[in-house]
């Protein structure tokens, strides 16, 4: 696999090329934005160095592209490139040593499965048996429908059928279809031929095409339109994809993951999800409990986090003191296991000594919640009300526009539609959250 180089600056792409080249792997440097995305792909790169002078490449490719860790370079600060969706953020200038030690640290994860890989950490009974179900049907090729709030670990499930099935060589390919807007998710899973539209300059494949001989993950299905239900419903039933602008279908073999944060049971009750879809997709059914309702699993995963954080960071795993223990287990975790990993992960860098106290537990809003408490004055319409709810919401996490759906008990496709509102209207500048467009 290689490594892609997106920077203005030839010289800066040269010798980010010759440090990659001499720890063995394949540099592909680029200084024009346009070749960097008719080149950039999961089969190809598993790692992008991007420049924040590209912040715009670096929330597509992510999107797009979510297997590929993007490392974002530049002067202009973490935080915009973090919250569009890269990995880690090296200033410059850089050492080369800091650069080669945050490599290594992406090739680790993106060479093969670690220790604990072919295993959960479960003490739940529950989640034991959903395990046990796990390990009959990995190795089928049957379809399997997974739902659960955001952050229960959807895509980890995901991704644990694969490695255990007998695709598990061929490609694993993810996309969230609540990232993509309607107008772009038909030629984002089944590519385009050349000159099919303005823009269309070479023949890209598609999603299902890169998926072949593997697993394809469609992540949060069911916020895709009714027309594109009917696209997917064919295509899962012929097994052909059309690429846009081609006059022949041509046949592709997958397995097919689906998952979902909503009701779907309500959906389809309501009209906005086709049964016969629902049917085709869910053969295998798992539903993932939320944190709150496996509580043997919190310190568990806790110590999971602290040992991985740990090796990443290259510094020594700490201990939970009873404190943190109590303040772990009393918690309601809204955000689930991605917040408790959030969580640990402050922890451990915020915390001086060998073990971590209760006080170094950051949970929640609490420190935000106050700060960001929405206006109330008299006179404040329901539209501005609306506004501050959805904009205080945002910047309680940090811009995170799949987590603020969620709390805000909407769907991302509504949270993205009144976030255009706003900035159609002027409502918000390029500094506000919503102005990064951070989704997980």
């Amino acid at each position: 696999m290689g490594i892609a180089i997106l920077d203005p600056d030839k010289s800066t792409v040269t010798i980010l090329a010759d440090l990659i080249d001499e720890m063995g792997e394949t540099p592909q440097p680029f200084t024009d934005k346009d070749k960097f995305l008719g080149a950039i792909n999961p089969k190809a790169h598993s790692i992008a160095i991007i420049s924040d002078d590209f912040l715009d490449v670096i929330e597509g490719t992510k999107q797009v592209y979510q297997s590929i860790d993007i490392v974002a370079t530049g002067v202009n600060g973490s935080d915009p490139c973090i919250l569009a969706g890269a990995a880690h953020y090296l200033k410059k200038p850089f050492r080369a040593d800091d650069f080669r030690q945050v490599l290594n640290a992406l090739l680790g994860s993106t060479k093969g499965p670690g220790p604990s890989a072919g295993s959960f950490i479960a003490a739940d009974p529950g989640m034991k048996k959903i395990i046990e179900v796990l390990n009959k049907v990995s190795p089928t090729s049957a379809p399997v429908f997974i739902q659960g709030e955001s952050g229960t670990g959807k895509e980890v499930v995901a991704r644990y059928i694969h490695r255990m099935s007998k695709r598990a060589n061929g490609p694993y390919v993810g996309i969230n279809l609540a990232a993509i807007p309607d107008t772009l998710l038909e030629s984002e899973l089944f590519g385009y031929e050349k000159g099919a539209f303005t823009g269309a300059y070479a023949t890209r494949v598609g999603k299902f095409e890169l998926a072949h001989g593997g697993t394809i993950l469609l992540d949060e299905v069911t916020e895709i339109s009714g027309g594109m239900q009917a696209k997917l419903l064919r295509v899962l039933q012929e097994r052909q994809i059309d690429r846009v602008g081609s006059k022949a279908p041509i046949s592709v073999d997958f397995r097919v993951i689906a998952t979902t944060n909503r009701d779907i049971e309500h959906d389809i009750r309501e009209g906005s999800f086709r049964r016969d879809l629902y049917f085709r997709l869910n053969v295998i059914p798992i539903k993932i409990p939320p944190l709150r309702s496996r509580r043997e699993d919190i310190i568990p995963l806790a110590s999971h986090f602290i040992a991985k954080i740990a090796q990443r960071e290259g510094m020594s795993e700490k201990s939970l003191t009873p404190g943190a223990r109590d303040a772990l287990l009393s918690y309601s975790w809204p955000g689930n296991v991605r917040e408790l990993e959030n969580a640990i992960e402050r922890a451990m860098i915020l915390t001086d000594g060998p073990s971590i106290p209760a006080d170094s537990v950051t949970l929640g809003m609490e420190e935000t919640q106050e700060s960001f408490q929405p206006a109330l004055a008299a006179g404040t319409t329901i539209h501005e009300m609306e506004k501050n709810l959805i904009m205080s919401t945002l910047q309680s996490v940090d811009g995170n526009r799949t987590r603020a759906a969620t709390l805000l008990g909407i769907s991302i496709r509504t949270l993205r539609n009144k976030l255009n509102e706003y900035s159609g209207n002027g409502q918000f500048s390029d500094a506000d959250p919503a102005g990064s467009g951070g989704e997980e």
